[in-house]
């Protein structure tokens, strides 16, 4: 008896960990919408390129919402929030760039500029939307990946 309850807990434990979000129309909208003016840099640096996104110089900057939240309101923040946009739009761009956030800021590399240029407007939708920017703060959350 205590073996089945053992198996039912952990099948749920397991089932709740690998679920998928849903998805936000929104930013799925925005992977493929070239309309979207993308935020930060994109910079070609030998065999590899980089986003570059600095929250705090934006005239729009949501670095005091975000202090007011409680987190760090830099690279550390935007990583987790950049996370929660990717996971609700297209969980493969997480296999395709790595995170590299500073104090002020956040650089992304990716071998894929495309894929860079996806995570821009990303960025951009998830700026213009605070329901949407807590969303994104509330997967990262759950994904210890918010600072």
């Amino acid at each position: 008896m205590k073996k089945g309850i053992i198996l039912i807990l952990f099948s749920l434990f397991v089932f709740s960990c690998t679920s998928q979000e849903e998805k936000s129309p929104e930013l799925v909208k925005a992977l493929i919408d070239n309309n979207i003016i993308p935020r930060g840099q994109i910079h070609k640096i030998e065999n590899e390129y980089r986003l570059d996104y600095y929250d705090v110089y934006e005239k729009d900057s949501h670095m005091e919402f975000l202090k007011n939240k409680g987190y760090q309101s830099g690279g550390a923040s935007w990583s987790g929030i950049i996370y929660g946009a990717i996971k609700l739009s297209d969980d493969k761009i997480l296999t395709q760039i790595r995170f590299d956030d500073e104090a002020e800021g956040i650089a992304i590399w990716s071998k894929n500029r495309k894929c860079l240029e996806k995570v821009s407007r990303l960025i951009s939708v998830v700026k213009s939307d605070n329901k949407l920017l807590l969303k994104c703060i509330s997967i990262a959350n759950k994904n210890w990946k918010m600072e």
